[in-house]
């Protein structure tokens, strides 16, 4: 009603077939409705307000298909936008969910490209006319222009034949994504969050603290995973390569039990920091620990242990 309204603004005639629903008729009445508007005020000299006038021809049942009416009605009680435009972009036809979302078709002296204003991105648009002219189907999520503002839509589009003129156009089918997308970008912000919590974490388990002239202490707090090595090893060539750096303490009071994947990763420290020409040692070496480094095979044979932080760093 609301878009006939505005037709009847514009001075246009609109000619639809409507289906009456009569209290205690056996079946539905099918008319070709032909609706006008016209002026009328209460008053002599009043201004008047928009009425409509509508003429009614029921018609014959040679004259309805069913099919054809059963298929109408779907099309106006769906919630999907369906749009249906000319080659060069008019829009001929939109189902009531689309003229709410996306507003009229335009009138015949209007002719104007509403696919491509219907679009933010008109580079998506020169990609489904390609697709339509290579005779393939258009799917793609679109951010959408709309009476409420921009949202996006999961969007289909494909080439047909106007059954009216005959020329070639385009059926677009358009379903509203915008609150899945908005829960997909909030869950991409969030893992986002986690990854550089994450990393900042790991950083904060393998700081690098100097203590001495030349000497340095990597406090290795926690479970000593993949990640967790990594960490370690960037943070010491950062600083012995930056740095005269003599020795460094390998600090394991907050270290987790020590398995086969967490020694291999101690290893690989202490391999990298003789390579560099770097003493190493380790503190915090506790009786649960011992039996850990024991079960795990670790080699520790010329590297001083201490059973503090203190002692190591007394030692140097």
């Amino acid at each position: 009603m609301e878009s006939l309204l505005r037709r009847f603004e514009r001075g246009e005639v609109a000619t639809e077939r409507w289906t009456f629903y009569p209290t205690g008729a056996p079946t539905p009445v099918v008319a070709e409705c032909r609706a006008s508007g016209f002026w009328i005020a209460e008053r002599r000299g009043e201004p008047g307000r928009l009425a409509m006038l509508v003429e009614a021809r029921p018609l014959s049942a040679e004259e309805i298909h069913t099919t054809e009416r059963r298929g109408y009605e779907a099309l106006r009680h769906i919630g999907e936008l369906v749009s249906y435009y000319a080659g060069s972009g008019e829009a001929l036809l939109r189902n009531p969910a689309a003229i709410r979302a996306l507003g009229d078709p335009v009138a015949p002296e209007e002719a104007q490209d509403q696919l491509l204003a219907s679009f933010v991105d008109p580079a998506q648009v020169a990609e489904l006319r390609a697709c339509i002219a290579d005779n393939t189907v258009y799917r793609a999520d679109a951010r959408v222009r709309t009476t409420a503002g921009e949202h996006w839509y999961d969007t289909e589009a494909r080439g047909v034949l106007d059954p009216v003129t005959g020329k070639p156009g385009v059926l677009v089918t358009q379903r509203d994504i915008t609150e899945r997308r908005s829960h997909v970008e909030e869950l991409e912000r969030s893992r986002e969050l986690l990854a550089t919590q994450a990393d900042e974490l790991r950083n904060l388990a393998a700081p690098v603290i100097r203590v001495g002239a030349g000497v340095l202490a990597l406090p290795l707090i926690g479970k000593l995973d993949r990640d967790r090595i990594e960490v370690a090893v960037a943070a010491l060539l950062e600083r012995t390569t930056a740095e005269r750096v003599s020795r460094v303490v390998l600090d394991l009071t907050g270290a987790a039990d020590i398995d086969d994947a967490a020694a291999d990763g101690l290893l690989r420290i202490l391999r990298v920091l003789r390579l560099q020409g770097v003493a190493s040692a380790l503190s915090g070496i506790h009786p649960r620990l011992v039996h850990a480094i024991l079960a795990a095979g670790l080699d520790l044979r010329g590297v001083p242990c201490f059973q503090t932080l203190e002692d190591a760093l007394r030692a140097a």
